[in-house]
């Protein structure tokens, strides 16, 4: 992770970035560098235009991931990394134990239907399966209207930080929320992905 991604784009740090902006800056940027446009150059100069590429390509992809950027300009502000993160954060206990026990239902039907060889055997299976993939749309809009709050309240540090507020709790508490959002949506999807191909 670049120490000041926000630097290699010459944005100011904080907790939004402009992801239209951020493109074309990304795309200002690697364009001197791109690494086929030095094919034909010496071995020293191409590879120092592979790591220019790479840094800048480091530092796009951490700030256009709400979990890495917040992370960064958290360990930017004060100095380390937020401690005790694996705490489930304040307010999503219960969409913890939901997501928990949909991926264990979820896990628990794929195993039987996998031991399940005939197709009238897994014919039996298709009520579960279609209460199983109800579970998974409720949970997806869940998800989605987390995420949606998430945005509403990072527009709202944003706009505190950049006037000087540096709230570093409300950042941490932002930065452990969108963790757990992206491994939920990772752990429904893996499944969402089995229950589909499976079998």
């Amino acid at each position: 992770m670049n120490s000041d991604p926000f630097a290699a784009f010459g944005l100011e740090p904080g907790p939004m970035v402009d992801l239209a902006a951020l493109k074309e800056h990304f795309a200002r940027a690697t364009a001197a560098s791109h690494p086929d446009k030095f094919a034909q150059a010496a071995e020293a100069e191409r590879a120092e235009a592979e790591e220019r590429y790479a840094t800048l390509n480091r530092a796009y992809q951490t700030l256009i991931d709400p979990v890495q950027r917040l992370l960064t300009l958290y360990v930017m502000t004060n100095g380390e990394k937020p401690r005790d993160v694996q705490r489930i954060p304040p307010g999503t206990m219960d969409l913890f134990i939901e997501v928990g026990q949909a991926c264990q239902q979820l896990d628990q039907y794929l195993e039987k239907r996998r031991n399940m060889t005939g197709r009238l055997e897994r014919a039996t299976l298709m009520t579960e399966e279609l209460t199983l993939q109800d579970v998974l749309v409720q949970l997806r809009m869940k998800l989605e209207a987390l995420g949606a709050k998430l945005d509403y309240d990072l527009a709202a540090l944003d706009d505190r930080w950049r006037a000087g507020a540096k709230d570093l709790r409300v950042l941490e508490t932002l930065y452990r929320k969108y963790s757990y959002l992206a491994r939920w949506r990772q752990q429904l999807e893996e499944r969402e992905v089995a229950l589909m191909t499976e079998g």
